[in-house]
């Protein structure tokens, strides 16, 4: 795995976002770009609550070409993808690739249940922005605050019915299983 760049919250990011969160002075209150992600994928929490969990994410950027985990390998962390463009890819498949929208968590059940990767992910875009929640962070959090680690369970949980959902329409409408 590439060692990411850390930088500062406060930097001049992709247009999308800096039309929605730019500042006077032109640059980006990122975080608050950040917390308005997750707070969509925890529909109905506390922001508070949500700002909390946000804090124990750290910051990283990527560059087109680099390899944010390969599959099997041991779930170490789970990311937001804030800026950029990631694509995910199996591998031990046929080579399906999916992208990852902005917005999205991934590897949120590998955390959780410590289990491998399910999938290779690569950056496609240079300057693609995650915030990166470590192993580590993720017990202290379930350790010292449970409230806050309930909505990493709920985040997983959605996503799962996503998949089952996704995975039932697909039988139901070409009869037979996706790939």
């Amino acid at each position: 795995m590439v060692k990411p760049k850390l930088l500062s919250s406060s930097i001049n990011l992709c247009s999308f976002v800096r039309e929605q969160n730019e500042r006077p002075d032109g640059t980006v209150d990122e975080k608050h770009y950040a917390l308005k992600l997750l707070l969509r994928q925890t529909p109905g929490e506390d922001v508070t609550l949500v700002e909390k969990f946000l804090s124990y994410f750290t910051r990283e950027i990527y560059n087109n070409g680099d390899t944010l985990w390969k599959q099997d390998t041991m779930s170490d962390s789970a990311k937001l993808l804030v800026c950029g463009q990631l694509v995910s890819m199996l591998e031990n498949e046929t080579g399906t690739t999916e992208p990852i929208s902005i917005g999205n968590m991934i590897g949120e059940s590998g955390l959780v249940q410590k289990t491998n990767r399910n999938s290779t992910v690569y950056v496609l875009k240079d300057n693609t922005v995650l915030y990166s929640l470590s192993r580590q962070a993720w017990e202290t959090m379930k350790e010292n605050d449970p409230k806050c680690a309930h909505l990493l369970y709920a985040i997983v949980v959605r996503y799962l019915t996503h998949r089952v959902q996704h995975v039932s329409n697909r039988i139901f409408e070409t009869r037979c299983l996706p790939i």
